[in-house]
């Protein structure tokens, strides 16, 4: 089918799909996509080329990357050790044992091609886990689990597929060869997307300072990002690209400060332009998932030699065994981790929590993907014969893991509805607080322009959101007040003259002179008084050299910046970990003392 056509026919049955899962609540919509795929691969006999390097590059890449930035970062350091635990081992072990398993069970198959089915089945799927998630509901400890789970193991998963498959077809396999090769891409591929999203970054403070503040363009920089971090990783360096889009997403949300002079445009379009990109890309993947079934199974299904009786016998045996080897890992882990917590806080693991870690496993459109890149022929030119039906295993597997999650997590978690995810709760509570508002509000006189709409508009907010500030959320209502401000000093900036902008500058930089001699003066008045040691007090000085730097517009001034922010950065991580070892608790809260101060 034509690239274009084939493109048109995906969103068209994403939004069939959408549209039948709001009548089929209890079904996920992840598997309603799936049906919707495979009637019209049926129907119409339509076929779509899969081919794994362009599935990795235009579906998994802009997933994982927005799935990486949107993790919450605190979880992803608390549960660090389960993930990667998850991600690396369990990948290794599910590989070796269900070879073994898969080999013992189906004597045609050899050892290593079954170490490569083992190998491709291993890493869950993050699309299809969302899938599941958002009908049930999970306790939020295993969905963060799994969900960090799946940004990682991919890269493990396909790496044991590569060199287990390479071992079935050629004879020979080496140990420390691949070791090396998944030390250099995991490696290789994290320092790409550490140094790609820091220069992307930099490039966009560069255009800010520059006084470019296109909506349109800095929204495309944002979602051209993940291609272009996967393409260098996977094509210029040949490491992981999944590990460099994860990186990069992960540290995308921590430079977000360094934008607080954009626009509110670009966050909202942004955001909005990812949610139809996630929201299509992710419905895509299952309906490609679904079309491709017919393909991948039909030759297995009409072979007369084969008994089908027994082939889904060996797809419910190789998932239940999968399941078990994932289960039981999750409770020893659970149990090891009890037994070494020297905490106050133990809570007896409990065989239902292994088993929900176990069913939410679920394969998906990686695992499809990756199989389906089987060649045809073998390196001696003669036909693949087992090819069938390994692609047959394979994708029995996936939907029975969906099926077989679809069915039994609602009944261990007693819960049949929708997960509330974060943005759901952020969106449910704006809009009734819009509404309340826009009832208590005088209506905007609208004779205004649309720039005199805006500041009227930010005028309003910042005044709500002074209304509401009180000790507990002073400093973050602080934060949300200074970012409106900045905006709406840029709408004053954009509708003066060009007569009084030079004006305006030159009074805007002697204010913030002023500030920054006020700030020191604070500092050391505030230390004088508190006993703050000296080298506390350099650090704040050196935090309000890096707000005043923010006058100094060009290059100059953001290496300036760059500078500033790192020397700050290390000397707050060495201060806070030598006050920790030693527990005062005391001087650690001189930090906060000094910050308000300044």
């Amino acid at each position: 089918m034509h690239v274009l056509q084939a493109s048109i026919l995906l969103i068209a049955l994403v939004l069939i799909s959408n549209i039948i899962s709001h009548y089929l609540v209890a079904i996920p919509t992840a598997l309603i996509e799936i049906v919707v795929g495979l009637l019209v691969a049926l129907v119409f006999n339509i076929q779509i080329d899969l081919d794994a390097n362009w599935f990795m590059l235009l579906f998994v890449a802009p997933l994982l990357f927005n799935d990486a930035a949107n993790f919450p970062k605190n979880e992803l350091w608390e549960l660090k050790a389960p993930i990667f635990a998850n991600a690396i081992f369990l990948v290794i072990l599910t590989t070796l044992l269900g070879g073994f398993f898969i080999h013992a069970l189906i004597h045609d198959i050899s050892l290593p091609l079954a170490l490569a089915l083992a190998a491709v089945l291993s890493p869950t799927d993050p699309v299809a886990v969302h899938g599941i998630a958002e009908r049930v509901k999970l306790p939020k400890g295993i969905l963060s689990l799994i969900s960090g789970e799946s940004l990682v193991n991919d890269a493990s998963g396909l790496i044991a597929f590569k060199y287990a498959l390479a071992a079935y077809l050629t004879g020979k396999f080496s140990l420390g060869g691949a070791a090396s090769n998944f030390i250099y891409m995991a490696l290789v591929g994290a320092l790409v997307g550490y140094i790609l999203i820091q220069f992307i970054h930099f490039v966009r403070l560069f255009l800010v300072q520059q006084g470019i503040m296109d909506v349109v363009l800095h929204t495309t920089i944002q979602i051209i990002t993940p291609f272009i971090i996967y393409i260098v990783a996977d094509e210029l360096f040949d490491a992981s690209g999944v590990i460099a889009v994860v990186v990069a997403g992960v540290l995308s949300i921590s430079q977000a400060p360094i934008f607080r002079s954009d626009f509110a445009e670009i966050h909202i379009a942004t955001n909005r332009m990812w949610d139809v990109l996630v929201y299509l890309l992710n419905g895509g993947v299952f309906i490609i998932l679904g079309i491709e079934l017919p393909i991948a199974m039909s030759e297995t299904l009409t072979n007369p030699r084969v008994n089908n009786g027994i082939l889904f016998l060996y797809v419910a045996g190789i998932w239940i065994f999968l399941l078990l080897v994932r289960v039981i890992w999750s409770y020893t882990y659970l149990w090891i981790s009890y037994l070494n917590n020297k905490s106050g806080k133990k809570f007896q693991p409990h065989f239902s929590t292994a088993l929900l870690t176990g069913l939410t496993g679920v394969r998906g459109a990686v695992t499809m993907a990756s199989i389906m890149s089987l060649p045809l022929l073998l390196p001696d030119g003669h036909s693949f014969s087992q090819r069938p039906l390994i692609i047959f295993l394979a994708c029995g597997v996936i939907v029975l893991s969906l099926l077989a999650a679809t069915v039994t997590l609602p009944v261990i978690t007693k819960q049949r509805q929708r997960l509330l995810l974060i943005s759901d709760s952020a969106i449910i509570n704006s809009s009734a607080d819009i509404e309340a508002r826009t009832n208590e509000e005088t209506i905007v006189d609208p004779s205004l322009n649309e720039t005199e709409a805006l500041k009227y508009i930010i005028k309003a907010v910042i005044k709500s959101l002074k209304a509401e500030r009180n000790e507990l959320n002073q400093s973050a209502i602080n934060r949300v007040i200074h970012d409106f401000e900045l905006r709406l000093r840029q709408l004053y900036r954009e509708q003066g003259s060009n007569e009084k902008q030079p004006l305006y500058f030159k009074t805007e930089r002697k204010i913030k002179a002023l500030a920054y001699e006020a700030g020191k003066k604070a500092v050391k008045k505030t230390a004088e008084k508190n006993n703050i040691s000296e080298a506390s007090i350099q650090f704040f000085f050196e935090l309000n050299d890096f707000r005043y730097s923010t006058s100094t517009r060009g290059i100059k001034g953001i290496l300036k910046r760059r500078i500033l922010r790192i020397k700050s950065l290390m000397h707050h991580l060495i201060q806070r970990t030598v006050i920790r070892r030693k527990g005062d608790v005391w001087q650690e809260t001189t930090f906060m003392l000094l910050e308000e101060a300044s």
